[in-house]
């Protein structure tokens, strides 16, 4: 269960598309529910197993429950064995909880989620009344978090009592597909790969980036969509570097890991808490030195000066400076990119991550 479609734009996405796959693989029968997104259009769906619910009311906004009685409907018609619902703070996997517990399919979560983690708490106290997260977490038999932070902001928002089990069980790379280039490339290419909005803090990179090209030359490849375009955009022709930046859109996924091996260092300037960082693990499977923001879940998988560099977040003057010696460092970086991938290999790959998952699925199953 899922709030949006896995094929778009987005971490919990990217995690639940490669979640299905990895059950696949185990011989698991997998369907993905989603909220049909947009107001064309009203009959019920099914695409390669994936099922669209209809909205309670034809509305293209987040905050529209589903139709109730259709994801009952739905259910009845998978009949699944378990019902795991992901992204904790939005309706469609809430009321699937309560949807699955009323027709005796086992059920869990798993919170993806620190938005407005310590700025905004009392918003989120009073928006858990709007958003009853507290209220249908309560049907979940197990909930995973996938980090740390995590795991601290939700038990912040819906308390620490919630008598549900608790896993810590992180996100997961495929290793076999994002894997180090054979040689390093030639080029000082930096690579960021996100949405372009406010908090993934790429106008804090374009700042850092047009003062490494006051010392060096460099290209910056920039990966994604966002709101945040036409701004950036902006700024790369104030800072006179058209040429230098290059805007690529988003990419097919099959085309990621050759953006990462082209690169020699991957950046994630995040301005804000990160529950995780799928980009992070992905870059250092492929071996690449890593320089990223002291946020959240990202500091959980980077150890600083070992599998990463860490900055702190919105200062462009020290991401451009670990930039500079970043790439001013050979050994520095292959260092860097072979202990990162060591991480990973240990750590994240699927193959450990599949297996955890399938324990808590085991476990609500007794």
């Amino acid at each position: 269960m899922i709030e949006w479609h896995p094929n778009s734009i987005g971490g919990v996405q990217t995690h639940v598309r490669d979640l299905a796959y990895q059950l696949l693989k185990k011989g698991f029968k997998v369907s993905i529910v989603s909220r049909k997104i947009g107001v064309e259009g009203s009959k019920f769906q099914e695409v390669k197993g994936h099922y669209l619910i209809n909205p309670a009311i034809p509305l293209d906004i987040i905050m529209v429950p589903p139709d109730t009685s259709h994801l009952k409907t739905t259910l009845n018609s998978v009949k699944p064995d378990v019902v795991h619902s992901h992204h904790i703070f939005t309706l469609t996997p809430l009321i699937a909880l309560k949807t699955a517990n009323d027709l005796g399919i086992p059920r869990l979560a798993t919170n993806h989620t620190t938005f407005l983690a310590h700025d905004f708490r009392s918003f989120w106290n009073a928006m858990s009344i709007v958003l009853p997260t507290k209220y249908y977490l309560r049907y979940a038999q197990a909930i995973i978090s996938v980090s740390k932070t995590a795991e601290t902001f939700m038990e912040s928002i819906i308390g620490y009592d919630l008598p549900v089990k608790k896993y810590l069980i992180p996100n997961g790379v495929d290793i076999m597909k994002f894997t180090p280039p054979k040689d390093e490339p030639e080029d000082d290419v930096i690579v960021f790969i996100g949405r372009l909005v406010y908090r993934k803090g790429l106008h804090v990179l374009l700042d850092a980036f047009s003062r490494v090209l006051k010392e060096r030359d460099a290209i910056l490849y920039v990966v994604g969509k966002g709101y945040m375009e036409e701004t950036a955009r902006l700024l790369v022709k104030a800072y006179r570097m058209e040429g230098k930046v290059k805007f690529l859109g988003v990419i097919p996924e099959s085309e990621k890991p050759d953006i990462y091996r082209k690169a020699k260092v991957v950046v994630i300037p995040s301005l804000f808490n990160e529950s995780f960082c799928i980009v992070a693990l992905e870059a250092m499977a492929s071996g690449r030195a890593v320089i990223a923001s002291r946020v959240g879940g990202i500091k959980e998988v980077i150890k600083h000066g070992e599998s990463g560099i860490l900055v702190n977040p919105g200062s462009s003057e020290e991401l451009a400076n670990a930039i500079k010696v970043v790439l001013d460092d050979k050994n520095l970086r292959l260092k860097l990119g072979r202990n990162a991938r060591n991480v990973v290999e240990h750590n994240y790959s699927w193959d450990i991550i599949i297996e955890k998952i399938v324990k808590v699925y085991e476990d609500i199953l007794i």
